[in-house]
């Protein structure tokens, strides 16, 4: 038999519409608008926030607000290039489009042209999640170059976000107190993060110095908390945007604010630790960026009954699905009610697990789904354990007594396959049937997503 390169029969390639192989359903990535400066060598700002997002899964849309040649922190003074016109006119150019954003992500503004910039997105994309970088000093001072018109303008953003990532120079200053001050115990830090926080906001209080250690603390509401990392004793300029752009990735993944500080404090500091001593380039962590991608969608299989008659049967199936994550498509006429108290018994508990879709009959079923179907039938003239099921396969049973339509058999000879028993045997049960032919499937794909390793109650594994 010939094969393809990838190792698949050429015969299971789809051939008719009911055969295309099933695509799988891609939804838009979560769009991040971030305002900062791009720095052309380095690893801060844009330089290290668009490969952060990018890696979490989500769109980052880069509106620099100035270029610079090198970043700051040790590779002298950069050459830079304002670019003030620039910003407005790509805000109007996006809601021109209809560009949605999920997620505006601002740090580093350095006049208060770049403030109404924010201010401007804000109110072009009221629903959008705002997560600021209140960027205006660091090691208890504010950076000499910042007007006081600047830093009121960031303190009236600070107000209306959604999110605030400041350091405790940044958090001091924006509390009124001595920007050289640092919360003196873990305490402390929850007060300042809570004194942050306004109604409906969130703030993660970043990089707090406690003795070998640091502290990201984290206020939400009444609710606080504190994670502790090493206390790295170089410093590496860009810190601040890995954890901040990590930390907005995990948000808007879902995660709860402490999972995504907890998440950003590992990446960061995994990545600060492996760096070389030499600082002025940053902290080496693209060789990390793996460990922030999202897990692979797990592969779908789908089972397919058509017309069963036995409750039981069907029953046992939907367990077998619903262990196994398998997607269970029921195509009428049944032989039994949906509600009878003997399909219900032979699931026991696991409905609540069960993905589950009902058809009135097979031309409705073929017209809402797209294949590749596999015929599983004692006529078929091949094994079943010789064919490559790829990704979204359905596996398609027929009734107990009969078996699938054999005009349906007849138009799909090369997708037909039957499982080997004697030549005086009917049949095998058809619950045992799909589950053979289910394991067969998660064989190929080594198990995807399964738990491959069990437990004793009393006992350990030695």
């Amino acid at each position: 038999m010939r094969r393809s390169r990838a190792g698949y029969p050429f015969q299971f390639v789809a051939e008719s519409s009911r055969q295309k192989r099933g695509k799988q359903t891609m939804i838009q990535p979560k769009r991040v608008l971030c305002i900062h400066d791009l720095a052309a060598l380095g690893r801060a700002s844009l330089s290290a926030i668009v490969p952060v997002l990018a890696a979490m899964g989500c769109q980052p849309v880069a509106l620099p607000t100035a270029l610079l040649s090198v970043h700051t922190g040790g590779l002298g003074t950069p050459t830079v290039q304002d670019l003030g016109s620039y910003g407005p006119a790509a805000l109007e150019d996006y809601a021109r489009l209809g560009v949605q954003f999920d997620c505006i992500y601002s740090g580093y503004l350095a006049n208060e042209e770049q403030t109404a910039l924010v201010r401007r997105a804000w109110e072009l994309w009221p629903d959008a999640l705002r997560v600021l970088d209140p960027v205006m000093g660091d090691h208890g001072r504010i950076y000499s170059g910042l007007s006081d018109g600047v830093c009121r303008a960031m303190q009236g953003l600070c107000a209306d976000a959604h999110i605030l990532v400041p350091n405790p120079t940044e958090a001091a200053f924006l509390l009124g107190k001595d920007p050289a001050s640092v919360p003196a115990d873990e305490a402390e830090a929850r007060r300042w993060a809570q004194s942050l926080a306004g109604p409906g906001q969130r703030v993660v209080l970043t990089g707090v110095p406690f003795g070998q250690r640091l502290g990201n603390i984290w206020a939400e509401g009444e609710n606080s908390g504190c994670l502790y990392t090493p206390r790295c004793p170089r410093s590496y300029p860009g810190t601040g945007d890995l954890f901040a752009a990590t930390l907005t990735g995990g948000v808007l993944g879902g995660a709860s604010l402490c999972q995504a500080v907890e998440t950003a404090a590992d990446f960061v500091g995994k990545a600060v630790f492996a760096s070389p001593e030499e600082t002025r380039y940053g902290v080496w962590f693209e060789p990390y960026l793996h460990l922030l991608a999202p897990p692979a969608p797990k592969k779908v299989l789908n089972i397919v009954l058509v017309e069963p008659r036995i409750p039981q049967n069907t029953g046992n199936v939907a367990r077998t699905c619903a262990a196994t994550g398998a997607r269970l498509h029921l195509v009428g006429p049944m032989g039994f009610a949906i509600d009878d108290k003997k399909l219900k018994r032979a699931g026991l508990d696991y409905w609540h697990l069960l993905d589950i879709t009902y058809y009135n009959g097979l031309e409705e079923f073929f017209a809402r789904n797209s294949g590749p179907y596999y015929y599983f039938s004692t006529k078929a003239p091949a094994r079943y354990c010789d064919v490559q099921y790829p990704d979204g396969c359905y596996l398609m049973f027929g009734r107990e007594d009969r078996g699938l339509p054999e005009q349906l058999l007849h138009e799909n000879r090369k997708w037909c396959v039957r499982l080997p028993m004697r030549a005086d045997a009917r049949s095998l049960n058809l619950s045992n049937t799909v589950a053979i032919g289910v394991y067969e499937v998660l064989r190929q794909w080594d198990y995807d997503g399964l738990l491959a390793e069990g437990h004793l109650r009393n006992y350990e594994w030695e």
